[in-house]
């Protein structure tokens, strides 16, 4: 902060300097040539004409003295509070949360639920992740306030950074227990609502990661399958970030039997098969995952015959080790097929690939190929 007024090179004059100097300003008394003193310090020069003038009314004066977090808190908790200024604040806030002890004494000071009553600044979603990490402020968060409700009108009808901030705190609390069901179930939805409808990639992306959190963290495999059509339509989308978002929340909700049943009847497998030619390692690596789950089902089996998925699976035995891996298991799956099994037998170099793998350095991937080549092997 600077205050600037017209000055020669006789009455411009620096505050810290003069002090040094041991001269006084004209007319002013200790007190109010120490503060601003300890102004200049923390923030930048402080040059004037004459008397000190005061700062103004949209600054925090004290913001880096001992009482500075009731400061904040009387500014957010006035009726009559300017935008500038509560933003401000906000900002220093989020400044001075940066170690446990700091969050504690923000607790202390009620700026959990002061924080919360501001949601339409993106700067305070920023502060409600900030204290979503930290235990004393979560459960603060979780118990004393309509935090998840708020959060959940602002991911839908906020402004595009607020409806992605609002997003990113609740994957923040959906990492940790202590959320009622009935809170879950609101936020499964909304994410399911958001991936579908938001026009915006980047609201798209936040939906994703909490769905994937509320299926992987938060007990809602069940309820998440109702996401897999919304997901799956997510596989064609242009941003290759929510690809990879999309195939690694079918990965985990193709866990249990409801969730693969679910990917087979929405298509998932003939667009999982596409994403497999992905120039992005992760997409690669997710779709394999999924097919793999997927693959256990004999309806599966039968659907990536249809979508000719062996074929694509066989040439990826020569990718990355992690989606080796999957490939390999998810053969071992589909060869328990019969005409699966005979089709591949038929190729001479599929067989010498897999045997190949067996002397692979790394030892899950040597594993997979070995139980891969029993399966192809085998003759009931």
């Amino acid at each position: 902060l600077r205050q600037h007024r017209p000055a020669t090179d006789n009455t411009k004059r620096s505050l810290p300097q003069m002090e040094t100097k041991g001269a006084p300003p004209r007319d002013e008394d200790p007190e109010t040539q120490e503060q601003a003193f300890q102004t200049t310090k923390h923030i930048e020069t402080y040059e004037s004409k004459g008397d000190v003038k005061s700062l103004p009314d949209s600054y925090l004066p004290k913001a880096f003295g001992s009482w500075s977090f009731e400061e904040i808190a009387k500014v957010l908790a006035s009726k009559n509070k300017k935008t500038t200024l509560r933003d401000q604040g906000l900002e220093m806030l989020l400044q001075m949360c940066k170690r446990p002890t700091d969050i504690i004494r923000a607790v202390k000071a009620d700026l959990v639920q002061l924080v919360g009553g501001n949601l339409d600044s993106p700067v305070a979603l920023d502060c409600i992740s900030q204290f979503a990490r930290q235990r004393c402020s979560r459960t603060e968060l979780l118990q004393k306030t309509q935090i998840v409700e708020a959060l959940v009108d602002v991911a839908s009808n906020g402004t595009v950074d607020c409806r992605a901030g609002a997003f990113q705190c609740l994957w923040e609390l959906s990492q940790h227990p202590g959320m009622s069901r009935e809170r879950k179930s609101k936020i499964l939805e909304l994410c399911i609502k958001s991936a579908n409808d938001d026009k915006e990639t980047q609201v798209k992306l936040g939906s994703l990661r909490v769905l994937k959190m509320m299926i992987t963290r938060q007990d809602m495999a069940k309820e998440g399958n109702a996401c897999v059509p919304v997901v799956t339509s997510l596989l064609d989308h242009k941003d290759q970030d929510v690809r990879m978002l999309s195939c690694e929340a079918l990965q985990y909700a193709c866990v249990s039997d409801l969730g693969k049943d679910s990917c087979i009847k929405s298509g998932a497998v003939p667009k999982l098969t596409k994403q497999l030619e992905d120039n992005l390692k992760q997409v690669r690596m997710y779709a394999t995952a999924a097919l793999m789950q997927i693959s256990i089902l004999k309806a599966g089996k039968l659907v990536m015959i249809e979508a000719k998925t062996v074929p694509v699976l066989l040439v990826k035995l020569a990718d990355e080790d992690a989606i080796k891996n999957y490939a390999l298991q998810c053969l071992t799956n589909l060869f328990s097929h019969e005409n699966i099994r005979h089709e591949t037998k038929a190729v001479e170099a599929n067989v010498k690939m897999i045997e190949g793998l067996i002397k692979s350095k790394d030892p899950i991937v040597a594993a997979s190929a070995q139980s891969c080549l029993d399966k192809l092997s085998w003759e009931p």
